[in-house]
């Protein structure tokens, strides 16, 4: 029966290919032909149609969506929502035109990265290379657009090594002047491995490969980067030459990277006045860091002209800086868990599709060639609930995995923080030396500020080990656990609600006000209800639960249905009742 599905398949295959000589509309091939020079125009001609589209077969609707998707991320307007792209790439991959679907998986990475949503991004783009289309300018782009993320998360060697790809495919196309941001990318990565020859000899290739195109915007803006890596690796002299010559730029826009290294240059030469001009010039535009930079800097100098106020109150701005930095710099780190967080969740539901996708596909075709028997009936039975214990152990490995993943981010940010102590012992150090009070205090506030966080999250780890640990080993999580296998125990909640408010203490302590935040999101749940959330929540099944509450199967499939309809009117969105707990 296996082999004739699979011959079945083939003869279906064929017989779609066959009808793929599509020819499309015109206003869709004036766009496509506009697409690389001027988008917005080929924005305006897709809109255009958006009377006569429902006339038009699937594909070309699929097709005109993809290019309208295309259009919108050449004029650089962020997406903000998958869907669209999703069903996009589900068609291409039922229907088989491998170079659609490679465009379509290339703009869902960058959907998903506007998104910032990087693992489902980096996933995307590299389905895109996998495909092994001979779209050679796309699969350069890709590479470039995986870089981009792999620095965004740290990793440098896969920075380099997707770079490198790109490099390589775009020179395979004769086309040399597209590779001057990759080779300056890699410069990057080889710098922070601190390979210093490496990073030098990239940014000098990456400033010829520019200059040999005549390309003044891209030239100066890697050859002033060249010029801080300079003055990082100690030559100062060097690194000024540059940089005065980049301030007269005409070609960079924003250069308050350049006003702060010379304003570092100047003050490493005890050229005051200097230094003090191009600190003060980075705070005209300068990112939360450099202007941090600059306020300690002009602090010191305002400290040396004898203006003692001024230098209060410039350092007072330097600590409000920093401290924007720092719930920045965190609120960046909880968005990169949560990426996390909802990825594996994403996962899930992608594996639930695509089973019930080839279900989908099995049942066509037993309806096309009438082979629907007592047998297949019977083994689909048994694959659903192999299937089911599959997914009961597949969840609890990924509750698992996603308490390991927040446990070794929390290491990631303690390190982090432990290495910025080290530093800051070295400025405290330096400031000691000169017998500068003010940065002294400046410095030590920063270090017990990161040394309380620091305690804080060791602390957060080991009272939820603990609390996890304790109602894992207390008689009444024994109970329930046993109570959800054995139909003879006695758990009726109407009898022992004294145990119910037992695991509430428990489930709140573990979970941050669960109960409470469940009535405040919908207060019309009942404590029946209620409990049921607290044993899904436990990690016990639908079957376990109705024996815990003496409640048939059907009878909690149907409070399953009612608290996610209830949830549903609250907040305006219907989901999957286990997805709402995991998450919750």
């Amino acid at each position: 029966m296996k082999h004739l599905i699979y011959i079945l398949l083939i003869l279906l295959t064929n017989i779609t290919a066959c009808q793929r000589n599509t020819t499309y509309p015109s206003t869709i091939q004036q766009a496509q032909a506009l697409m690389n020079t001027r988008p917005d125009s080929a924005l305006t001609l897709l809109e255009s149609m958006a009377d006569t589209l429902s006339m038009l077969p699937e594909e070309m609707r699929m097709y005109h969506s993809l290019l309208t998707i295309q259009a919108k991320d050449k004029q650089y307007i962020p997406h903000t929502s998958d869907s669209l792209i999703n069903r996009i790439v589900s068609f291409y991959e039922s229907y088989g035109d491998n170079d659609r679907l490679m465009m379509a998986y290339f703009y869902q990475g960058s959907t998903y990265r506007d998104m910032n949503d990087a693992p489902r991004a980096l996933k995307a783009f590299q389905q895109a290379v996998d495909l092994n289309v001979p779209n050679l300018d796309l699969l350069a782009k890709t590479y470039n657009q995986m870089g981009t993320l792999f620095m965004y998360q740290g990793l440098h060697d896969e920075v380099i090594r997707v770079n490198q790809k790109s490099i390589e495919t775009y020179l395979s196309q004769g086309k040399r002047n597209k590779i001057s941001y990759a080779q300056r990318d890699i410069a990057r990565m080889y710098d922070m491995k601190n390979i210093s020859d490496s990073a030098l000899h990239y940014y000098k290739e990456a400033c010829r490969t520019a200059l040999n195109d005549n390309d003044s915007i891209r030239h100066n803006e890697i050859f002033s980067e060249m010029g801080g890596f300079l003055y990082k690796k100690g030559n100062l002299h060097e690194a000024k030459h540059i940089l005065v010559r980049m301030k007269q730029s005409k070609y960079i826009r924003n250069k308050a990277h350049i006003y702060s290294i010379l304003g570092h240059i100047y003050n490493d030469l005890q050229l005051w006045d200097s230094a003090y001009y191009y600190k003060t010039k980075v705070l005209e535009n300068g990112s939360l860091d450099k202007a941090y930079s600059s306020y300690v800097g002009l602090s010191y100098l305002e400290q040396r002209k004898g203006n003692l106020e001024n230098a209060y109150e410039t350092l007072r701005k330097a600590i409000r800086l920093n401290d924007s930095i720092q719930r920045t710099t965190q609120t960046e780190a909880i968005a990169k868990i949560n990426s996390l967080y909802n990825y594996q969740h994403t996962e899930a539901e992608n594996t639930r599709l695509m089973l019930e996708k080839e279900k989908q596909k099995y049942w066509i075709l037993v309806r096309l060639f009438s082979l629907i028997s007592t047998i297949s009936i019977g083994v689909g039975i048994i694959f659903r609930q192999k299937q089911k214990k599959e997914q009961t152990l597949s969840r609890a490995e990924k509750r698992r995995k996603l308490e390991e993943e927040r446990y070794q981010s929390s290491q990631a940010v303690i390190r982090d923080n432990e290495q910025k102590i080290k530093e800051l012992d070295l400025l405290l150090e330096n400031a000691k030396r000169k017998n500068d009070h003010l940065q002294q205090e400046l410095f030590d506030a920063q270090q017990q500020k990161l040394k309380a966080h620091n305690e804080a999250i060791v602390l957060w780890n080991k009272e939820q080990k603990i609390r996890l640990t304790a109602f894992k080993t207390s008689y009444i999580y024994k109970e329930i656990l046993q109570a959800s296998k054995d139909e003879e125990m006695n758990m009726t909640p109407l009898k022992q609600p004294d145990k119910w408010a037992i695991i509430q203490e428990h489930i709140d302590s573990i979970y941050p006000d669960f109960t409470g935040r469940l009535h405040k999101l919908c207060p019309s749940l009942s404590d029946t209800d209620v409990q049921v959330c607290y044993l899904a929540k436990m990690g016990i099944t639908p079957s376990g639960i109705g024996r815990v509450l003496k409640l048939s199967r059907q009878a909690i499939s149907n409070i399953r249905k009612r608290i996610m309809q209830k949830i549903g009117a609250a907040t305006g969105e219907m989901s999957n009742f286990d997805h709402f707990i995991e998450e919750f």
